[in-house]
């Protein structure tokens, strides 16, 4: 039995993203600034979303998008608290010659994702949403995680706040 296309994708898709969710936790350890280090968070936590999203996205896509609230306002929450505490943080940059390697080999792969999902593409027409109503389902629907995502956000604020004043 041969693969679909899509299935194909989805396969390569998830493959990737495991592989970049170990890199940039292995990079978070290993990281001498905290700056890197919050930049990587906030990509480890793009990547597990995406990895949420592909193993179902009609039924996780909601928690992947919650995940990606979480770390990337956690991260930005961390940097701007850390820039206000340390007026003086530095950022060096090291070598560029693999970090273009690196995000060319991540913008070709984009394109070959990006190409070979093209023919399954359909164009759908879609209705105008209220955002009233779309609240109100979230709210109604989602409650648990949203408290969740807000008691998460004041916990990594609180550790912010207490790693920007540690000298």
């Amino acid at each position: 039995m041969f693969l679909q296309t899509s299935e194909i994708l989805q396969i390569i898709l998830f493959a990737f993203f495991g592989v970049m969710s170990i890199a940039f936790a292995i990079y978070i350890v290993r990281a001498k600034n905290v700056f890197y280090g919050a930049v990587s968070l906030a990509f480890l936590g793009v990547s597990v979303a995406a990895l949420i999203a592909l193993e179902a996205p009609t039924t996780y896509g909601i928690y992947s998008v919650f995940h990606i609230l979480l770390y990337v306002g956690a991260t930005v929450t961390f940097l701007a608290i850390s820039l206000v505490m340390f007026k003086d943080l530095e950022i060096k940059i090291v070598g560029r010659g693999i970090g273009v390697l690196a995000g060319v080999a991540i913008a070709l792969l984009f394109l070959i994702t990006i190409y070979l999902s093209l023919p399954q593409i359909s164009i759908v027409s879609l209705k105008p949403v209220n955002f009233t109503t779309l609240a109100d389902d979230l709210l109604a629907t989602y409650w648990f995680p949203i408290v969740i995502l807000i008691i998460a956000l004041l916990t990594t604020l609180i550790e912010a706040i207490a790693l920007a004043r540690r000298d």
